[in-house]
């Protein structure tokens, strides 16, 4: 990465060469440093808040918590329409996210219903009980991976529960959404999107002759205004819940964990503070939200001084509102005596994430189970943890050790 001799050759006619900076979001130079690291060297780097890259179809990238606050808060004006980059691969067009207020309310509306606090709160005792079971199986073992052994399993497996899907279909699912949110070439986006209609088409056929109670019946038999959803809605609407419910979560909990192994301190306060760990998990997300997704801008406007077009794109990396200096002080610390642990790790606004709800209920029923049955643990020394960033980022992989408790044998 590069903030003081970029690119400059052909810019476009809008963008000053004193905003332009050698940024790549796919495969920033500086990732050794760790996902959010690097976007706040970026931040810290740049004197301004608005930054202009030629990577990836050339899109600016907002930096600072101000700005990031207005984008979200003008979803007319910075159009969900296009939220991937870059601009060229076109749009996954899941619904409700492809779309903008107005047309975006009544669409909300039925997924506020299936993933609301009222909906999701029967499934505490299932997630509680999911994280236990994994623990458990992982605790006579005195090592894992954490990311393939744990965080790839409880959201993965409780997301197929909500949509009544086999648990054998769980990696196929999850290896096309990677390629969705950090795609290596294997495949373009409109082929990984044509993968999970291809997938879920029969099953949207079947849920809507004969529903059940899960999830994705619930949306092949929603209406609005009177009229039924078509099959092509309802499988743009499956789209964004298999995306969102095997790929955020999996990184907050890997991104959490990694950090707790290398903090005994701080697990000892989760600890000795069960009562406030619901309020301490904010300041987790606070800091290790993994998020980077964009907007396509839909008039010609002016931001940070800066007069950005009518077809330019906009990044939207949103760990850095909570991890920007005028709103936390020392923010890339984490600090359970925080006054407020604010962030944009679920997004803002119109487009704040549906499934926030149940996102935190499985980061606290994984910090509860984990520290009731593995309170010490740490990176196997020697072992390198890998970041990789996207529009999300990811820890891929987590070695992780501890003292298991000797097994009892048979007796004498």
């Amino acid at each position: 990465m590069s903030v003081t001799t970029p690119i400059h050759n052909d810019l476009p006619r809008n963008v000053p060469s004193d905003r332009v900076v050698d940024f790549d979001m796919y495969n920033p130079s500086d990732i050794g440093l760790g996902l959010q690291e690097v976007w706040v060297k970026l931040q810290e780097e740049s004197s301004h808040g608005l930054v202009w890259t030629p990577r990836n179809g050339g899109h600016w990238i907002t930096l600072s918590a101000d700005l990031l606050e207005d984008v979200h808060s003008r979803p007319r004006t910075f159009s969900n329409q296009i939220n991937f980059l870059p601009k060229s691969a076109g749009s996954l067009n899941f619904l409700p996210s492809a779309l903008d207020p107005p047309e975006h309310r009544p669409y909300r509306r039925i997924l506020s219903e299936v993933l609301g606090p009222a909906a999701v709160r029967s499934l505490e005792p299932v997630v509680r009980a999911t994280a236990e079971e994994i623990v458990d199986g992982l605790k006579p073992r005195g090592r894992c991976d954490f990311v393939k052994d744990y965080a790839e399993i409880l959201p993965v497996r409780i997301f197929l529960e909500l949509v009544d899907l086999p648990r054998s279909d769980g990696e196929y699912l999850k290896g096309i959404a990677d390629q969705m949110t950090r795609p290596d070439g294997s495949m373009t986006l409109a082929e990984a999107r044509q993968k999970y209609f291809d997938y879920l088409s029969p099953i949207v056929d079947e849920r809507t002759k004969n529903p059940g109670e899960d999830v994705l019946s619930k949306i092949a038999g929603a209406s609005i205004d009177g009229r039924k959803l078509s099959k092509d809605e309802v499988l743009r609407f499956a789209g964004l819940l298999l995306l969102a419910g095997l790929d955020t979560v999996v990184n907050l909990l890997s991104f959490i964990v990694q950090f707790l192994a290398g903090a005994p301190a701080a697990r000892r306060h989760l600890i000795e503070h069960p009562e406030d760990l619901e309020r301490n998990a904010e300041e987790l997300l606070r800091r290790f939200g993994p998020v980077a997704d964009a907007r396509l801008v839909t008039e010609d406007i002016e931001l940070d001084g800066v007069t950005v077009l009518d077809g330019d794109m906009v990044a939207l990396p949103t760990m850095l509102f909570g991890l920007d200096k005028s709103k936390h002080p020392c923010p890339m610390n984490v600090d359970f005596t925080r006054e407020s642990s604010e962030h944009f790790t679920f997004g803002h606004g119109v487009h704040h994430c549906a499934g926030s709800h149940l996102a935190r209920m499985e980061v606290h029923s994984t910090l509860r189970a984990l520290l009731a049955e593995i309170p010490d643990f740490e990176i196997v020394p020697g072992e390198k943890v890998e970041h990789l960033s996207g529009i999300v980022g990811a820890v891929r992989n987590l070695p992780l050790q501890w003292t298991a408790a000797p097994q009892d044998g048979p007796s004498a």
